[in-house]
């Protein structure tokens, strides 16, 4: 748990601000300068055009940017039903270059504040239309597009920035889009802190699950987002080298950039690390490209249509496939198996036997071979050897959060436990991160006299959505072996209604 709530911490550093930026880094406002030349605002630029175009040019949004048209071509085409005239170029941005495949375009710029790359789409055929006059006139703008693309001018690098405040300003109260908080997670927060610690947040998002730290970065934002924890997935891999390599399944992506699949290698013993994402463009269909970040923040392209976007997400042989060309790229072995997951799998549960659990409302499993109770106020004893005696595990519920366990821990159940036992409690041990059914908890473990007899006792807090989970193991003169075996499966096999 405290790695998670680290985890929560260091991404709240990167969080949107919620209030301050335009839904889209392509909103816009326009204006005419005194020159008379129009220009138009956007988060991070601003486009001036020709004093010349001064009533004979609109912009309008579309999907894949705004475009720029000359009116009286477009009017022209529309009199007969048709779309497209006088079309002179679509601004757009970008993770990735996926706008090389463009027939045209004029690249503008790349921003390291966003890691956009910003473009000019230019038409691919003659889109003028009407009379000699309007022809003309067409040609003579589109001759300017060169200009266009001189005077785009982005802000950082402008030492009076009002155009860019403007901008702000006008979208301040619009919020932030689903699409732009998850490219923030996927390509600035989660990148930057996976670079920072890369054991560690390989070990939170294979324990704890992408979601969970996704479902507090857009709470923490103000965010409404449609997704459920069934819509990510994590597949941990281990390499023969000592590499790991976490793949993380993310929701359906809603726009360019964002991302089918997520990579995170690490090898320790070398310190190795990348991070990849396989990312949809509307330019590929079904594919989709493969980018990374460098823990420099420098984004890359390895290509697109190598992996497609929808099919691999229930084919556990083509992401192991996928997994391997990632793991070449990163430089660690491609002898890639997954990993033993969290929680049991296959044929784990085969020998044991299931203890409900109705009236806490959980359910967990055990040796058939063991004893069990229910007692109320206490939770579920599993007994090691005799029923009714130590040594035993208990598991127990409670619908209420622990929302910092380790204080708890600390102010609450050591003081009991020192007030209960008083000079007979021996030792007192207070673990941020106690080891146990593939899961990293926070514990306390406690040693007093009994009868002449040393009882340890250790206590752990597992804290979800669904309430607290608490185990017990109690053991006599530091024997827990076996006690400790019923505890490890009974939190692998834990499950909460």
């Amino acid at each position: 748990m405290k790695k998670l709530l680290a985890c929560l911490l260091a991404l709240a550093i990167f969080a949107l601000p919620a209030l301050a930026e335009p839904r889209s880094y392509l909103d816009y406002t326009d204006d005419i300068l005194e020159d008379g030349s129009p220009i138009y605002y956007f988060m991070e630029l601003s486009l001036k055009l020709p004093a010349e175009w001064r009533g004979k040019v609109f912009a309008m949004a579309e999907d894949s940017g705004v475009g720029f048209y000359q009116r009286a071509s477009y009017d022209a085409f529309q009199a007969d039903g048709l779309d497209g005239g006088g079309f002179l170029f679509r601004l757009g941005c970008s993770v990735n270059h996926s706008f090389d495949q463009l027939p045209s375009f004029r690249y503008l710029g790349f921003s390291e504040e966003s890691a956009l790359n910003y473009y000019l789409e230019l038409p691919s055929d003659y889109r003028a239309y009407g009379g000699d006059e309007a022809r003309a006139e067409y040609d003579a703008m589109f001759a300017q597009i060169d200009d266009v693309v001189e005077n785009a001018a982005f802000y950082a690098d402008q030492t009076q920035p009002e155009p860019q405040a403007q901008a702000q300003d006008d979208s301040a109260a619009q919020g932030v889009t689903l699409e732009q908080a998850r490219y923030h997670f996927e390509h600035n927060a989660l990148p930057r802190y996976f670079y920072d610690d890369p054991a560690n947040v390989i070990d939170v998002l294979s324990q704890n699950g992408v979601y969970r730290l996704w479902k507090a970065f857009a709470d923490e934002n103000g965010i409404a987002y449609p997704y459920t924890a069934e819509d990510c997935h994590e597949v941990l891999f281990s390499a023969d080298d000592g590499a790991t390599v976490l793949l993380l399944l993310l929701p359906k992506p809603e726009a360019n950039t964002l991302c089918y699949r997520i990579y995170m290698v690490h090898k320790p013993s070398s310190g190795a690390a990348g991070y990849y994402t396989v990312e949809y463009d509307n330019l590929l269909g079904d594919d989709a490209f493969l980018c990374g970040w460098s823990a420099e923040h420098e984004h890359a392209n390895y290509g697109g249509a190598w992996s497609t976007g929808r099919a691999l997400a229930g084919d556990e042989l083509e992401l192991l496939a996928e997994a391997q060309q990632v793991a070449a790229l990163a430089g660690v072995s491609t002898a890639l198996t997954c990993a033993e997951s969290a929680g049991p799998t296959g044929g784990e549960t085969d020998n044991l036997a299931l203890i409900e659990c109705p009236q806490l409302g959980f359910s967990t499993m055990a040796d058939p071979a063991l004893t069990w109770e229910y007692e109320e106020g206490t939770g579920v004893y599993i007994y090691a050897e005799t029923a009714g005696s130590i040594p035993y595990a208990i598991v127990y519920r409670t619908g209420d959060v622990i929302a910092e366990p380790m204080e708890y821990i600390r102010e609450q159940f050591t003081p009991h436990m020192q007030q209960q036992y008083g000079e007979d409690l021996i030792a007192v041990n207070e673990l941020e991160d106690y080891q146990i059914g593939g899961k990293h908890l926070p514990a306390g473990l406690y040693t007093y006299l009994v009868q002449g007899h040393l009882i340890d006792m250790l206590r752990l807090y597992d804290v979800s959505e669904r309430g607290t989970a608490i185990y017990t193991a109690k053991y006599v003169d530091a024997h827990g072996e076996a006690t400790l075996k019923i505890l490890d499966t009974a939190i692998r096999t834990y499950s909460a209604e």
